[in-house]
């Protein structure tokens, strides 16, 4: 196997290590914007792809190599398995395979249209988690919701949000609009800052 395509070490620990960053960020987003039921249900997502999107490039430029996308995406899936969310770790599989599709050109991970792609393409699918529960396991869904101290209040506003045609097709737009956005400050900061340090 060709070395540049090898995994090493250092990559395994940059990923895990980026990775770890953006799920941080994610739920640090989640935390604050749970005080009011429309950021948290319409708008987080959004900002969470924006804030996410320069760390994902940088990630997938600084490794620059396969499975990269995968890797996250699988870590992702486990912690929302141990949350007690199992289904969103076969889904979030297929998303990070889906995303390594895009990627996966010879030199892919050097061009932010491809990483912007890749990107937006998750950005739209990232809101699985929300959807997912509501179409598929709401009984189970909502048993956990109550068991672990939500408001009906909190569920009411979901279940309005996320079954309104015009206010999911909000949501989605919205989401994957931000995602783009993000990565195009990403190539930016790439561009001006981590290249002209070495860093890539």
């Amino acid at each position: 196997m060709d070395k540049k395509k090898k995994w090493t070490v250092k990559d395994v620990i940059t990923t895990v290590l980026l990775s770890a960053v953006l799920i941080v960020i994610q739920l640090i987003v989640n935390m604050v914007c749970m005080a009011n039921d429309f950021v948290s249900m319409v708008l987080s997502v959004g900002i969470t792809m924006f804030l996410c999107a320069p760390v994902y490039m940088l990630m997938v430029s600084r490794i620059g190599k396969r499975f990269v996308t995968l890797s996250y995406m699988t870590i992702l899936g486990v912690i929302f398995l141990l949350m007690g969310n199992w289904v969103l770790l076969p889904y979030y599989v297929l998303v990070g395979l889906l995303c390594e599709a895009i990627l996966w050109k010879e030199g892919s991970c050097q061009k932010p249209k491809r990483l912007t792609a890749a990107w937006t393409v998750a950005s739209l699918l990232y809101n699985g988690v929300n959807l997912l529960p509501i179409w598929f396991f709401w009984d189970t869904y909502y048993d956990f919701a109550l068991a672990s101290g939500m408001e009906q209040s909190y569920i009411d506003s979901y279940v309005r949000y996320y079954t309104s045609p015009g206010w999911l097709a909000f949501i989605l737009l919205f989401t994957t609009l931000m995602g783009f956005l993000g990565c195009m400050v990403g190539s930016r900061l790439i561009r001006r800052h981590f290249q002209k340090a070495g860093v890539l």
